[in-house]
């Protein structure tokens, strides 16, 4: 994926370019688009997508244009717009709709949204800008396969390869959802824990240095044996979560910023029943991950298992005013949770909003949950007033 370049841009692209250039610019002078004209510029993007599927980006792309120049608001055409620049290695271009994607899109962004615009990124061989809208893609889509590895491999190629070899093991741990990554992943992650433990030397921290040689000797030359994060991970699916949560602690014990340690840590202590050390673990995840917003809604979830249901609350509030700017997708485990923490404080009015909030983001993992928990609520809520209206009349 890193090192490909952008090709020369000719004439012909040039004035497309230009083209574009203005169309986006003229945003927002252009007037807003009616139902009407969005109707009609819906049936011109079948055409053109067709186009689009055919890969004949020459035909694809004046049909797009129109279609914004009718509709500037218009999604599919405007990530059609990219999709073609991208055909015609026209890569600033691209990124330049694939970023209006991102701003028409707002609270319902989506991962891929940002994945194209990393992409975009890479073929200019822009690799900060690139790492950047894969982290965020990351917050979206936590364990999506694909995304993950590209990220790994960007961290390692702008020198966070400490982080690089963070997602790494976090694909490893997604082995039943990846199992066709796992040998590049392996390749990655020995590459790239070579090159944290000289990055840690040359900073002076020895121990972690060690860490990620040895790290980097057992990736390497692994081909049956096992590391002890393969230990934990296989007690795991044999439900010894204490033993798993000994050996992660163990691990932490060598080297207290190994991101997934902790996540797995505060996932084996839940199963093993230890509430209290899992929300403790989730801390310090968060601590040192604190985008992931999935892994706020587990620890939050815990905590109301605890019995920390205002603990819980509170924190639900500060983690979604902190994180709300990501869209309703990113937040719907905080919200989720939020209405959990609620519903413990026998607040059903307030849970049921937040439980309604989690339905409308359109999160494949937590809307439909939400949708059965709002009419839970509305249960708890009836049976409630029935029984303080019974309550009053026994005076």
């Amino acid at each position: 994926m890193i090192g490909l370049g952008m090709n020369h841009v000719g004439r012909r692209a040039w004035v497309a370019a230009l083209g574009l250039a203005a169309l986006l610019g003229a945003r927002d002078a252009a007037a807003e688009c009616q139902p009407g004209q969005m109707q009609e510029a819906n049936l011109q993007y079948v055409e053109a997508k067709k186009a689009l599927d055919a890969q004949n980006w020459d035909q694809a792309l004046p049909s797009l244009q129109s279609i914004i120049q009718t509709c500037p608001e218009h999604v599919e055409a405007m990530r059609g717009i990219g999709i073609a620049q991208v055909g015609k290695e026209q890569y600033e271009l691209a990124a330049r709709a694939f970023q209006r994607v991102i701003e028409l899109r707002g609270e319902d962004v989506q991962a891929g949204d940002f994945d194209n615009l990393a992409r975009a990124y890479v073929r200019q061989k822009l690799y900060k800008e690139a790492r950047a809208e894969y982290m965020k893609a990351e917050q979206l889509a936590p364990d999506d396969c694909g995304l993950l590895f590209n990220l790994a491999s960007i961290h390692d190629a702008v020198g966070f390869s400490t982080q690089a070899v963070d997602v790494c093991q976090h694909l490893l741990d997604l082995d039943a959802e990846c199992p066709k990554a796992q040998e590049k992943v392996l390749v990655l992650i020995a590459k790239a824990a070579g090159r944290a433990s000289e990055q840690q030397k040359r900073a002076g921290n020895n121990e972690r240095a060690q860490y990620y040689m040895e790290l980097s000797q057992q990736y390497g030359g692994q081909a049956g044996g096992s590391t002890t994060s393969d230990v934990a991970k296989q007690k795991m699916k044999a439900g010894d979560y204490a033993g798993a949560a000994a050996l992660y602690e163990s691990m932490l014990a060598k080297n207290a910023e190994l991101t997934n340690a902790w996540l797995n840590l505060a996932r084996a202590k839940d199963q093993a029943g230890d509430k209290p050390g899992s929300v403790e673990a989730y801390a310090k995840y968060l601590a040192l991950k604190p985008t992931d917003t999935t892994e706020w809604g587990a620890m939050l979830q815990v905590m109301v298992e605890a019995g920390r249901c205002g603990d819980a609350a509170s924190q639900a509030t500060r983690a979604y005013d902190e994180h709300r700017a990501k869209g309703h997708e990113a937040v719907a485990p905080i919200l989720f949770s939020w209405g959990l923490a609620l519903e413990c404080q026998k607040e059903y009015d307030a849970a049921r909003t937040k439980f309604a909030q989690c339905a409308e983001s359109g999160s494949a993992r937590y809307s439909a949950a939400a949708r059965q928990q709002v009419e839970r609520m509305e249960g708890l809520k009836a049976v409630a007033e029935a029984e303080r209206k019974k309550a009053a009349g026994g005076r």
